[in-house]
């Protein structure tokens, strides 16, 4: 069976001033899970302004990310040491947030302007560019200064557009219509610059018309003319000077991002971290004077190593409290006699108070077992099957963890269903390639299952040879050469053979359901352990062990004597096999009440005999229905077996000679057996799973338990030192305002006397 670590409940009782430290020092650990306070994470959720604050940073830091291009592969390029970690010296965790936000808002200002500065270094660069490809297409015309002064009373423009527009440019200054010279080229091939010559005194229709197209004018600015043509080197210089400029904003932009990665690596660590730092923040119980305690769980064999570390590093400023929790004890809260809530203020508590004080009452008679964390330790051999226990539901504390048997019967009842030796090859095969491919770029689940495949192959294979199956052949052949023949083989105790499923119908049936047989009273026997570890041994005995002799006692009537009624009457009367544990399922129970069982004290006689009589017939209902499941196991190997033969049987519908027939023959085989291996491996796979959660763990396996969640914050780019307020008693404080009352009362005094001085 899996090891469970036993676990140990501290309570640990600090001042406020020193909350945020606690936490960091937990956290620093990694080992501690919180015990959760329910009135205080309703609190949280529902109204927590800190909450909102870190949403608020997150959103400004992956603002900043986006424009800066950093993701997470660049954070995890930084490889520095742990001196060189950014460090945070902060009051609490408030200020922590102010002080991130602060940062991060003012690079993702200055980066804000470096954005907006290079926008309208594009728009600028945008227009030099459309200016020097208008000029490139105007200096075919030889336009210089000199000529455009000789323009009197024509006007001269330059326009671009888009080219879709060219049919109505010619129609809206078609010559007859609007006098004109119009010329137009392409600049590229959805753009097109043109110029016209109009006369002045029809500026305003040439607008009105001008507008229809949305044409963009071209500025022709006398600093690019020259008397001799257009003055080209000043536009390059330009252009230069532009493309300068952005680069210069680029590199800004990069030296910006590079020289403060660090920091920015810092800041989403702590975001990352301060989400559950804050909600384990709302598990501290708020206690007078300034205290607060807070609950938590952790391995026993971590037990003083923790609280030797928790009182050396704050001394006298922690009260600890430990109480060690017994998988097979029932274990309750512990009256604390030195809590300052005790005798004193007990007879001042109003109504209120003393329904707190029944509500803590209560709390202390829980049995810590239900709420403890649950610690999986299984070997690395059965360990991938702890994703199939925890689609479940996770172990209770006290209770059996099935993983390691359900490795064993997992592949087992898969292999019966499956059984081919060739189809397992392909899972095992399928199993190893798909870890060793992904294991470091798939979760933890995915890699698991790779693994459960590769042992519900095994059981494949071994089934197959059972069966006597490879490939759906009764021969291990592979391109027409036979290897070996599969021969039958007798299964030692029961003394049957598994040969030949199809012509062996009655034999794999008594099989199946005796393997049915062997699974329920093996869940039964596991609910008989757990009643045992839990210090229940009367029902272990009177409730598991009578339900595993009522089956097989009951398996035994009906292979040994069939369904004839009047045979189970006579000598030596069989049908008291199943009689006698149905019987004793119903009366040993009370004997339980009689006896003054402590889990039985609040039962009557009368309920325990009519609960037993219900049992016993839900148990005789469920007994029949579950075998009938375990049926599954002989129709599914039927149905895999008779779909390779049809796969054979319409390859050999392939005749003729050659290369093409044999190809043909070849990619018919495979695909016909990835389409078996595929489909019916998952419908398989999802039954193996159903008789385990439906029929198995159903007897025993309640699956509710707490699975175990170490409280740890991320350290590799980050160091923050809390500042720890100066404790101050109350007669200091009431001192300092005493004082300060009195020199804000002659500072009052002396500003009267000033302002009468002056005004009066």
């Amino acid at each position: 069976m899996t090891e469970k670590s036993n676990m140990v409940l501290f309570k640990v009782d600090i001042n406020q001033n020193y909350k945020d430290i606690l936490l960091q020092h937990l956290a620093q650990l990694g080992l501690v899970h919180i015990k959760t306070q329910p009135e205080f994470s309703e609190l949280f959720e529902k109204d927590d302004i800190i909450l909102e604050k870190i949403n608020d940073l997150s959103q400004s830091l992956e603002y900043l990310f986006k424009n800066l291009d950093i993701t997470e592969s660049d954070l995890q390029k930084l490889n520095i040491e742990p001196d060189q970690r950014k460090k945070f010296e902060v009051k609490d965790i408030s200020n922590l947030i102010s002080q991130l936000t602060n940062e991060i808002n003012y690079y993702s200002n200055r980066v804000d302007e470096l954005k907006k500065y290079r926008t309208s270094i594009e728009i600028e660069l945008e227009k030099i560019n459309t200016i020097h490809a208008s000029y490139l297409f105007l200096e075919k015309y030889k336009l210089t200064r000199d000529k455009l002064n000789e323009f009197h009373h024509l006007e001269f423009k330059a326009f671009t557009t888009f080219s879709k527009n060219l049919e109505n440019i010619e129609n809206i200054f078609e010559f007859s219509h609007f006098p004109n010279f119009l010329h137009y080229d392409y600049l590229t091939n959805d753009r097109l610059a043109f110029f016209i010559i109009y006369p002045k005194e029809q500026e305003e229709e040439f607008r009105d018309r001008i507008r229809i197209i949305h044409a963009e004018e071209m500025p022709i600015l006398k600093k690019y003319l020259l008397s001799t043509g257009i003055n080209f080197p000043r536009i390059a210089k330009e252009i230069k000077f532009i493309i300068t400029s952005y680069n210069k904003n680029q590199k800004e932009l990069e030296r910006l991002r590079d020289d403060n990665l660090l920091l920015f690596a810092a800041a989403y660590e702590i975001v990352q971290n301060l989400e559950e730092y804050n909600w384990v923040s709302h598990q501290f119980e708020v206690l007078p004077f300034n205290r607060s305690s807070l609950s938590f769980y952790l391995p026993s064999e971590k037990k003083e190593e923790i609280q030797q570390g928790l009182l050396g590093k704050f001394e006298d400023k922690i009260t600890i409290e430990s109480i060690d929790i017994k998988k097979h004890k029932f274990v309750t809260l512990k009256e604390d006699i030195d809590h300052v809530h005790s005798g004193k203020l007990k007879d001042k508590k109003d109504d209120s108070d003393s329904k707190e004080e029944s509500t803590e009452h209560e709390e202390k008679k829980k049995d810590l077992r239900d709420s403890a964390p649950t610690i999986m330790r299984n070997n690395f051999l059965v360990r991938p099957f702890e994703t199939i226990t925890k689609m479940y539901g996770v172990p209770t504390y006290s209770e059996i963890d099935p993983t390691p048997i359900i490795a064993i019967t997992f592949p087992i009842l898969f292999g019966i269903m499956f059984g081919d030796m060739g189809h397992g090859l392909v899972l095992i095969i399928s199993g190893l390639v798909g870890w060793l491919v992904f294991r470091n770029k798939k979760g933890k689940d995915f890699l698991n299952f790779c693994w459960i495949i590769l042992y519900c192959g095994i059981g494949a294979v071994i089934f197959g040879f059972l069966y006597g199956e490879f490939f759906g052949m009764h021969e291990i052949k592979l391109l027409n050469t036979v290897f070996m023949h599969l021969e039958p083989v007798t299964i030692p105790i029961i003394n049957i053979t598994l040969n030949n499923p199809l012509g062996n119908i009655m034999t794999i049936f008594k099989f199946a359901v005796l393997i049915g047989v062997f699974h329920l009273n093996l869940g039964w026997f596991v609910q008989f352990l757990n009643y045992w570890n839990q210090s229940r041994k009367f029902l272990g005995f009177t409730d598991s062990l009578v339900k595993i002799i009522l089956l097989t006692g009951g398996t035994i009537l009906i292979f040994t004597y069939g369904f004839d009624i009047y045979t189970w009457l006579e000598p030596p009367y069989p049908i008291l096999l199943p009689l006698v544990p149905g019987i004793l399922l119903i009366v040993l129970k009370p004997f339980g009440k009689i006896f003054h069982l402590s889990y039985l004290k609040e039962e009557t006689v009368g309920g325990l005999i009519g609960e037993g009589t219900m049992e016993a017939f839900e148990t005789l209902l469920s007994i029949m229905s579950n075998a009938a499941s375990y049926i599954r196991l002989l129709a599914l190997a039927l149905a895999h077996i008779s779909l390779m033969i049809a796969i054979i049987a319409m390859g050999d519908l392939v005749q003729g000679e050659g290369i093409v027939n044999d190809i043909v023959s070849i990619f018919g085989s495979i695909f016909g057996n990835m389409l078996v291996i595929l489909l019916e491996g998952l419908l398989v796979f999802i039954n193996a799973m159903r008789l385990h959660f439906y029929e198995f763990f159903f007897k025993f396996y309640q699956g509710s338990g707490v699975n175990y969640i170490p409280f740890y914050s991320e350290d590799n780019y980050s160091v923050i030192i809390f500042e720890v307020t100066s404790i101050k008693d109350v007669i200091s404080e009431e001192i300092e305002r005493e004082i300060e009352s009195k020199e804000t009362h002659d500072d009052i005094i002396k500003a009267e006397k000033l302002i009468s001085k002056k005004y009066f």
